[in-house]
């Protein structure tokens, strides 16, 4: 082997390094410590658990991702199951409207839910990435529709809050929250400090379960 083969060997072997780091960085890397403090940035956004509980977990979704879909059919139903429902964590939900104006549409629907009944705001979101569809999906009429079927909701006073635009501050703010966090892709968690793009189950479990520990 030549002196400029093994250069170049040695200079493919440093950037495959170089991107499985970046890799693994972007999927482990830290985000800002979480303040559900009075007052604080998350302050006001749905919540589910309990309050006390010593695990603080926040959720960035899209009504129009399939991604978020898969996630929310699976992966958050176990996080419910195992942590949320006994007490270890607490939930924080924040919906970025990204994408065509029906994005905006279901941000809006699901901010005028949690107006309207904080424990129906969860049953409308589960409703609302059951029935996502092709891109466009979520007209007016679809996100009342399945509305219709949520109980605690009443779609009459759910159409005035989403046509008057009277949570149009609330989209904003939770797009804000994510630039904030750095969040660029969806579903994004951040567990305590650790943010977390697309995480499995098993992801997710491995740093709740340290930070359980830590807390102990």
């Amino acid at each position: 082997m030549t002196r400029t083969q093994r250069l170049t060997l040695f200079t493919a072997i440093f950037l495959a390094l170089a991107l499985l780091g970046t890799l693994l960085y972007m999927q482990l890397r830290p985000g800002p410590t979480l303040n559900v403090q009075e007052g604080g940035g998350y302050e006001g956004q749905p919540t589910l658990g309990d309050r006390r509980a010593p695990v603080k977990l926040i959720l960035f979704e899209n009504f129009l991702c399939e991604h978020c879909k898969a996630f929310e059919a699976d992966t958050f139903g176990r996080l419910e199951q195992t942590y949320i429902g006994s007490g270890q964590v607490e939930a924080y939900y924040v919906n970025l409207a990204w994408g065509d104006e029906t994005a905006v549409t279901a941000g809006r629907a699901g901010e005028c839910a949690f107006r309207q009944d904080a424990e129906a705001f969860w049953r409308y979101k589960r409703a609302l990435f059951a029935a996502q569809g092709a891109d466009g999906w979520a007209t007016l009429d679809r996100v009342l529709e399945v509305a219709e079927g949520v109980e605690g909701l009443e779609p009459e006073a759910l159409e005035a809050c989403i046509t008057e635009g009277e949570t149009q501050a609330e989209v904003a703010r939770d797009m804000e929250l994510a630039d904030y966090v750095g969040v660029t892709g969806t579903p994004s968690v951040i567990v305590g400090n650790q943010g977390f793009e697309a995480p499995s189950f098993e992801t997710l479990q491995a740093e709740i379960d340290r930070q359980l520990a830590a807390a102990r």
